[in-house]
């Protein structure tokens, strides 16, 4: 869900679109034809294909669930953040600088992905808390080969912000 799309400015019917109200990427499935540029153009391999539908497929935000004014408030999250089992995700209004997650953002230093690809995603990456115990000791490391020499895309983005955070 970025602020400047690539995946809606390719797309030839128009089936990806951003809503005017809250900003949500969405796929409207019945003008879908399946191309793929949607998918090609994302750098975040958030786009992906329905074999079944021959459409594309992303995330919603369950958009459906964070609008129903027949749940309670609490559970107006999308299915993602309702189940992480560590209760690694969050979310809110990053917008409201008194939001619950916009505090969590500012506190934790929250990071925009790939902000190099110029898409202005809506959402932060919170960086790992500092561990209080000495981490285990792997035996096996000194053994394994490295896939590959330098890591690329989202893996190498995350490994170089790492490296930055200390």
């Amino acid at each position: 869900h970025c602020s400047d799309a690539p995946c809606v400015t390719v797309c030839p019917t128009g089936a990806s679109y951003k809503r005017v109200e809250d900003g949500i990427v969405l796929v409207n499935e019945s003008d879908c034809i399946g191309c793929g540029l949607c998918a090609w153009a994302c750098p975040y391999g958030a786009r992906e294909t329905d074999p079944a539908e021959k459409v594309m497929k992303k995330c919603t935000l369950c958009v459906d669930r964070i609008y129903n004014e027949n749940l309670p408030e609490e559970d107006r999250q999308p299915a993602c953040v309702r189940t992480c089992p560590a209760g690694a995700r969050h979310f809110g209004d990053l917008s409201d600088p008194e939001s619950g997650v916009s505090k969590l953002v500012a506190e934790r230093g929250g990071i925009e992905l790939m902000p190099e690809q110029g898409t202005a995603p809506v959402n932060r990456y919170l960086p790992p808390r500092p561990r209080d115990v000495a981490p285990e000791l792997d035996l096996l490391a000194p053994y394994l080969e490295p896939v590959a020499e330098e890591p690329t895309g989202f893996l190498g983005w995350l490994d170089r912000t790492l490296e930055k955070l200390g």
